[in-house]
């Protein structure tokens, strides 16, 4: 089994070399499928948290991610300085997000920043905006 950065290396070559409508078909030929790439992507999320930057916050995050398989959800819950992440949909997230499944891959791997994910339309938020922000200033997502 490759590591988790041979892993991400080759979902960041797929969002690079196929195009965006054939991007879901390709990632589900792979092993493991959709669901293990989002797993991938989460755990990826949940590493790049930073502690520091969250100064004893809290808030859930609830992703809705539609694909031809039908919605993935996955959360992840900030507090008391750690970050986890889990399958499902959380009883009462700060925020929804709500994504198609090509752009969570691009945006997962640091291909398309969030900001931009939202102006074009390609990411829905529901709940308080402000949580919204969160990501981008508690997670060190590495530079495009």
């Amino acid at each position: 089994m490759s590591t988790q950065q041979e892993q991400v290396a080759e979902l960041i070559e797929l969002v690079e070399s196929v195009p965006n409508k054939e991007l879901e078909a390709a990632v589900a030929r792979r092993e493991g499928g959709l669901d293990g790439a989002l797993t991938l992507i989460f755990a990826l999320l949940v590493s790049e948290f930073n502690p520091e930057k969250a100064k004893g916050e809290k808030g859930v995050f609830q992703f809705d991610i539609a694909s031809a398989e039908g919605q993935k959800l996955h959360y992840v819950h900030v507090e008391a300085g750690a970050c986890r992440t889990d399958k499902g949909r959380h009883e009462s997230p700060d925020i929804t997000i709500g994504i198609k499944f090509p752009d969570m891959l691009a945006m997962g791997v640091g291909k398309l920043p969030g900001a931009k994910a939202f102006l074009t339309g390609k990411l829905k938020l529901r709940g308080s905006p402000l949580m919204g922000t969160k990501l981008g200033e508690w997670f060190d997502h590495p530079e495009v």
